[in-house]
């Protein structure tokens, strides 16, 4: 079975290096690579046609303007040739077995751990809640990144389901929805992907930038396209993503009247989220950062503050 590895680039020539040749140098050799240059301003169009001629039987390359993460992921999805997909991130690498491990597993998605990497630090992510004995539920409420996942492409293109354009939350407006259509989910306690964290990266702005605020359009998206066999699961990811991570985000900025928005839409529509099972798993500190923001305690969450 083929599988397309799809990779936005975008001003990363410091990492685009270390990524392809993680990809090239897999153990499984059924693949092709799907580089998009998504616009790019620096010379990692030089190194793509570098690697396009070295490795032409298995990179495929498409340009075009800048459009941003998921209209690239789009038009790597509409390309793609392969029975799979995955998504690696220009500036990230992985492990030359990645491939090989997960497709063995013989699943409609299959998700593995990730390697945080930032300066001289690395974490171990767990990328895979185990809550409920549903793998569906449970996968829409784990990590909503699109990486270190391998997707049955039939997925994407049989639901027509592709990656909101225009927005920073893209993956959290698309990731989720494909638990709604299989349950063959599997999960693999190994991490073979390794996220490098670089202060340029979209979440790790300096300055306040409007984007941000995408997460309100974002979160009615799923209200309006997840079905009510997922209530608990919509209502953790308002949890996780709205009144936690984008509220601390918002405060970091100052922006209390962004939070208050956040604390009105919980307060209308999820008054009793401390009963969520999902909520009910998570760590006391995350508790405690909830419920500072939802009753308007801010100056404590200074201290707090992070996961």
């Amino acid at each position: 079975m083929k599988v397309s590895i799809i990779v936005p680039v975008f001003n990363t020539e410091a990492y685009l290096k270390k990524c392809l040749d993680s990809l090239v140098k897999q153990t499984y050799k059924n693949i092709e690579i799907i580089l998009i240059n998504d616009g790019t301003m620096d010379n990692s169009e030089k190194i793509i046609l570098k690697y396009k001629e070295k490795y032409p039987g298995i990179i495929r390359y498409y340009k075009q303007k800048n459009k941003g993460q998921g209209a690239a992921r789009n038009l790597g999805i509409k390309k793609a040739k392969g029975e799979y997909i995955t998504f690696v991130d220009s500036d990230d690498y992985v492990d030359k077995n990645m491939i090989d491990k997960m497709i063995s597993m013989q699943a409609d998605i299959v998700i593995c751990d990730i390697l945080k990497e930032e300066n001289d630090k690395t974490i171990y992510f767990n990328n895979y809640w185990n809550i409920k004995n549903d793998p569906s539920k449970n996968y829409m409420t784990s990590h909503m990144g699109p990486v270190a996942r391998l997707y049955k492409a039939s997925l994407f293109k049989d639901n027509n389901i592709y990656f909101k354009e225009g927005v920073i939350y893209e993956d959290l407006a698309t990731v989720p929805l494909l638990g709604m259509y299989t349950n063959n989910i599997k999960y693999v306690n190994e991490a073979f992907y390794h996220y490098v964290i670089r202060r340029g990266s979209s979440m790790k702005q300096i300055k306040y930038n409007k984007v941000l605020e995408s997460i309100f359009n974002v979160m009615g998206y799923l209200s309006e396209n997840i079905t009510d066999n997922y209530k608990d699961e919509l209502e953790y990811l308002y949890i996780e993503h709205l009144l936690y991570s984008a509220s601390l985000r918002f405060l970091k900025f100052n922006r209390k009247d962004k939070v208050n928005i956040v604390r009105n839409i919980i307060r209308k529509k999820y008054p009793n989220y401390k009963n969520n099972i999902y909520y009910k798993n998570k760590s006391i500190k995350f508790k405690v950062v909830c419920t500072l923001i939802y009753h308007k305690i801010y100056l404590p969450l200074r201290l707090v503050g992070g996961k």
